[in-house]
């Protein structure tokens, strides 16, 4: 198993900083509303682990939204956001039907998740692609059974909280990363610490 060393964490968690804090600025502009984001959290766990800490997230039903992210860093974003923030997102978007709040969060999910990534690749000095963000309302319990988990068998978790403290908007985001990834990010963020040093 992959396991990031202390200097290659500290790396990511900058450069993590960096693009937290362009997408919070970039979402907050679009939502015309002060966003945000916790630190992040950086973690590499089996996707089995993963999956019992979606169990900690304390709501019965959340809107779940994924977009993956191609190139030599790929893998994908998964958006959480539970039906209350979803019905205060309406509600600050005045927004009236259901269809209304799906696209709102795949908007909001395609402009948090693109912004993101981008600039973490981009500080990387590599590029990615996105393909277009799908969405559905799962209840936690059967979280397992969401395809998208089963095409990893190790990730590294990015985790982070989106608050609206105003709006009682609140997110949570993890990158999720292949195994291949981790290799290549692994030797990308060792090329970066060389050049520090």
């Amino acid at each position: 198993m992959h396991i990031l060393t202390e200097d290659e964490r500290d790396i990511l968690q900058e450069l993590m900083n960096v693009a937290y804090g362009n997408a919070t600025a970039v979402v907050a502009d679009m939502l015309d509303a002060f966003a945000s984001l916790s630190i992040p959290k950086i973690s590499i766990m089996q996707t089995e682990k993963l999956l019992e800490t979606f169990d900690t997230l304390k709501s019965t039903s959340y809107f779940f939204s994924t977009q993956a992210f191609s190139g030599e860093f790929n893998g994908e974003s998964a958006f959480f956001i539970n039906k209350e923030s979803a019905e205060n997102l309406a509600k600050h978007l005045e927004l009236e039907s259901p269809e209304d709040i799906d696209d709102a969060i795949l908007e909001l999910t395609n402009v948090l998740t693109s912004s993101l990534t981008t600039k973490l690749a981009e500080e990387m000095d590599t590029v990615v692609s996105f393909s277009l963000p799908n969405i559905s309302q799962v209840p936690l319990e059967e979280i397992h059974d969401v395809a998208t988990f089963k095409q990893y068998s190790q990730v590294i978790v990015i985790d982070t909280d989106l608050n609206f403290e105003d709006q009682q908007i609140n997110g949570k985001i993890f990158i999720l990363t292949k195994d291949e990834s981790i290799q290549w990010l692994k030797t990308k963020l060792n090329t970066i610490l060389e050049l520090l040093i």
